[in-house]
């Protein structure tokens, strides 16, 4: 949807979808994480949070290029962008 914006997406319980690299990643709205992910979010729990939100099939995506930290950090700064959460 080319009108949509990420609180419109939460407010609908859209799924976001977001690019990095090359691959595309879908994660839930924030308002349907589990507890234990917001916890890892808040904490600065990166590799924690990303892996929980992409689960296993995508994370293991992710994983199948060289990573290093700083990409992982990038995953992380891209799905912030994609659900209006930059800056947190």
């Amino acid at each position: 949807m080319a009108d949509s914006t990420p609180a419109k997406a939460e407010a609908r319980g859209e799924s976001v979808a977001f690019e990095y690299d090359g691959d595309s990643y879908v994660v839930p709205p924030p308002m349907e994480w589990d507890v234990d992910v917001l916890e890892a979010y808040e904490d600065g729990k990166v590799a924690t949070t990303v892996r929980a939100l992409l689960g296993a099939s995508q994370w293991a995506k992710f994983r199948s290029k060289p990573r290093t930290v700083q990409s992982l950090n990038d995953l992380f700064v891209s799905l912030q962008t994609a659900m209006g959460l930059e800056g947190n």
